[in-house]
């Protein structure tokens, strides 16, 4: 029987505000909507034509700069040619090209530049294969189809005319084979289709308004009805090259280069939504600050599937501070873009995300990763920079359960399962806060959709860089001087802490707009929001301590710098540097870490003794801090904190090599277990066997198995399997895996975040191995190579010899240093910047 028909759709979850706050920040203070406020975002393009992404409040244009900072869509326009008395010049693909009216009226001189482009490296992937389809559908079906039937019919009267197959003469043979070979190759063909675009003809030349770029889609040389299109930093113009791909143009290095700026994914123009969409006519649609403008800088590679590169983040960060320079101020970067690096707080690339911090003031807002629920999963930028950014992860509310999901029931609020987790490798904090990890919300144009759900911390990351904007445009109009320093602390220290949440997921908890605003209001004089404290373990420069090395039997002492770093240290007044001093109470989280309680800091760096005394932990995971505050006024909250995490295996029977878990564990949805192994020497892999203990569980269900070692030198993906499994009372769930002796494994048995219902779990897991004594590689010139095993225990060994690849030595044929382009130079400026921009 039917219900009473609820009407009212929950559309304020669609692009959620409310659980951090940010709704009711807006609410309180409508000027504060990130007005004055730039956000650059760093991902695959934002589209100036999507939903909510055309303007600000007052009408102005939101997205105000693009560039492509990938190199996709580059051009090299460097030769140069004149027009001949009959309006025409010559294209690099060697067609006659006649200039439009356009051309001869702001182009007078007649000099040109020309170059070729395929604009196949500018479409998405995605948009590709559709392209194709399309393509196939309006110019290959047809005919295909009609071939098919033709050579279909001559094989079936065939067939009628010559019913004894088997005894044709030569001539009817070869008929049959020409048929069948006819039928093979058109279904060859259908299968091997591709749509094999040609370049277009590019022309760049100078007028009074700036440059102008001519692209002859037409393929003809008729330039009258080919796409003009003008710098988009000067007349913010977007253009359509076909019923997909919309460009704008910038020219770089005098007109040598000329970069065609498209969008690789649409997952830049979703995240720039999230952040600051502007929907006037559905307000409930809006972004966290409908009122901020956006430069988008593209690092996603089209031609490396959308993948981000050294050169591309490099070029963005030049940008950023070239506009900064310019006193175009960036107030915050939102980065919802990584991989995971092999070496943590090191790198160039991580030097210069620092330097955009520290010295030009840009709040640099990151994604944690997906890639949890394992440990010392953080991606980077977080994972590999100095602890200036601000990792967040992704955190799903019962609201967008309801809205989003369409799940039948409300869950608690959580993270996601699969939301990557604390500690960063070398220990320090990678996740500052968790916001909403999920959105309805504006996409391209090109994917024929006004809007889609997406989730990840991507999404998780410019819900917090749009709530940075609030706060920054409240401090602006209110005449409040700040720093990133300030801001990541205001964060850190007013997040609403979840109890009942992963510790690890949740960096200090749930982003608190309101009450950010509120500290960084009440505690707007104090000297420490100029600067930030640097912490510093050991000689390997760690930013925190991580204890993971075995089996811990002893205590151990560590030597923790700390210094004050002023923000644009270098040109930091001398008066503030000499004036500084703060005495500073020390306060360990658990008993079993011990430190001195005071310290006295003045601008120089002091070393501290920690001593972790793990000997008393059961096995599994342990995380404490060290919590410095400022002994004059405590209730403003922490100044820094010194991350502590200990990881106590379990060591299993040498002669079973087996754990069990005997007693049954209530899984509820996004429970989590963590076991820690010290895996026995010479194992090469282990088995991993689950069942429900409800023998009337035929249903079960759906859990996360990650396991994870984290071996030295090498980033967390080295050593690992991820994968989804369902587990009931029928049959045991089975899962084998690679590990490697002598290491640390963690297996981790997530129940996922929207799988309903409980599963009382029983699991074991076994290590076995089987290991090459004198090494499994043969070389050439060996001859006979002899491979020696050791197991750990009886094994059955099938052994088999492949050739899976080949070595060779190549020797580079020639070698050539170029200088850098003008955009590959990081500008080395020796004036002051200024700390606030108020």
């Amino acid at each position: 029987m039917e219900g009473a028909i609820d009407v009212k759709f929950p559309a304020g979850s669609l692009v959620p505000k409310n659980e951090t706050g940010a709704l009711n920040f807006v609410r309180k203070y409508p000027d504060y909507n990130g007005t004055n406020v730039t956000i650059a975002i760093l991902d695959s393009g934002v589209d100036p034509r999507a939903k909510g992404l055309e303007i600000v409040p007052g009408g102005d244009v939101k997205v105000v700069e693009r560039y492509d900072c990938s190199g996709c869509g580059d051009v090299d326009t460097s030769k140069q040619v004149t027009a001949a008395p009959d309006g025409t010049i010559v294209g690099l693909s060697g067609r006659v090209l006649r200039l439009s009216n356009v051309m001869k009226t702001k182009c007078p001189s007649g000099e040109y530049r020309i170059g070729l482009k395929s604009m196949h490296d500018l479409y998405p992937s995605r948009i590709r294969d559709k392209i194709v389809a399309d393509a196939k559908l309006k110019t290959w079906d047809e005919a295909h189809k009609k071939a098919m039937a033709e050579v279909s019919r001559e094989v079936a009267d065939f067939e009628a005319k010559n019913v004894n197959a088997q005894n044709l003469p030569l001539k009817e043979k070869l008929n049959k084979e020409n048929l069948d070979s006819t039928v093979e190759f058109l279904n060859a063909c259908e299968k091997k289709f591709s749509d094999l675009k040609t370049t277009y003809d590019c022309v760049l030349f100078s007028t009074d308004d700036g440059w102008m770029a001519v692209i002859d889609t037409t393929e003809n040389g008729d330039l009258e009805n080919a796409v003009h299109v003008q710098e988009y930093s000067r007349a913010h113009e977007m253009v359509n090259l076909d019923e997909f791909l919309s460009i704008s143009i910038n020219v770089h290095d005098g007109g040598d280069v000329l970069e065609i700026v498209g969008m690789c994914s649409s997952h830049g123009t979703h995240v720039a939504s999230i952040a600051c969409g502007f929907h006037p006519d559905n307000p409930e649609l809006d972004g966290v600050a409908p009122a901020a403008k956006v430069i988008s800088l593209t690092i996603g590679d089209g031609r490396l599937g959308s993948m981000e590169t050294g050169t591309a983040l490099v070029r963005a960060i030049i940008k950023v501070m070239e506009l900064c320079e310019a006193g175009r101020k960036i107030d915050v970067i939102n980065m919802s873009y990584g991989e995971h690096g092999h070496w943590s707080n090191s790198g160039r690339v991580g030097e210069l995300m620092s330097e955009l911090v520290n010295k030009y003031g840009v709040v640099w807002v990151a994604s944690a990763g997906n890639h949890g629920p394992a440990l010392c999963t953080i991606g980077t930028p977080p994972d590999i920079s100095q602890p200036s950014c601000v990792g967040v992860g992704a955190y799903v509310s019962p609201e967008m359960m309801e809205a989003e999901y369409a799940l039948r029931q409300k869950l608690p609020g959580n993270v996601y399962t699969w939301t990557s987790r604390d500690p960063c490798i070398d220990g320090g904090f990678g996740v500052t806060v968790c916001a909403p990890g999920a959105a309805i919300a504006s996409v391209p144009q090109f994917t024929m959709s006004k809007a889609q759900l997406m989730n990840g911390t991507s999404m998780a990351a410019p819900h917090v860089a749009g709530s940075v904007a609030l706060l920054i445009s409240g401090l602006k109009q209110k005449n409040i001087n700040f720093t990133a320093f300030s801001i990541k602390r205001a964060l850190w220290n007013t997040a609403t802490k979840i109890d009942y949440v992963d510790k690890f997921a949740q960096g200090n908890g749930l982003l608190n707009v309101e009450k950010a605003f509120e500290n960084l209001i009440n505690y707007k004089d104090c000297m420490e929001n100029f600067l930030r404290f640097s912490v510093s373990v050991g000689g390997n420069g760690a930013k925190g301590i991580h204890m993971r090395q075995g089996l811990l039997t002893k205590p151990e002492e560590f030597n923790v710098s700390i210094e004050p770093v002023f923000f644009n240290d270098k040109y930091a007044s001398a008066a503030d540097k000499i004036s500084f001093n703060v005495r500073l109470t020390l306060i360990p989280t658990e008993s079993w870490i011990q430190c001195g309680s005071f310290l006295d800091l003045c601008y120089s760096q002091r070393t501290i003794c920690v001593k972790v005394d793990p000997t008393g932990l059961a096995a599994g995971v342990h995380r404490a801090s060290i919590k410095a505050y400022d002994s004059s006024c405590v209730e403003k909250g922490v100044l820094f904190e010194i991350p502590v995490t200990v990881v106590q295996p379990i060591v299993v029977d040498p002669k079973s090599l087996e754990y069990t878990q005997t007693e049954a564990i209530t899984c509820k949805p996004n429970t989590i277990l963590r076991n820690f192994f010290l895996v026995p020497k010479y194992a090469t892999w282990a088995v991993l066997e689950m069942i429900s203990a409800d023998k009337s569980d035929t249903v079960g269900g759906k859990f996360l198995i990650h396991t994870m070692q984290i071996l030295p030198m090498k980033y967390c993906k080295a050593q690992e399997t991820q994968k989804i499994l369902p587990v009931n009372s029928v049959s045991t769930t089975v899962h084998p895996f690679k590990c490697v002796g002598d290491n640390i494994l963690e297996v981790c048995i997530a129940k996922y975040w929207s799988n309903f219902g409980t599963v009382p779990l029983k699991y074991s897991i076994k290590f076995h191995g089987i290991s090459p004594l004198n090494g499994n590689i043969m070389h050439s010139a060996s001859g006979i190579h002899r491979i020696d095993l050791t197991t750990l225990s009886a094994e059955e060994v099938l052994p088999s010899v492949s050739l899976k690849s080949a070595v060779m030595i190549l020797k580079p044929s020639e070698t050539k240093i170029t200088p850098l382009a003008t955009r590959d130079v990081v500008h080395q400026v020796v004036k002051s910047t200024k700390r606030t921009d108020v």
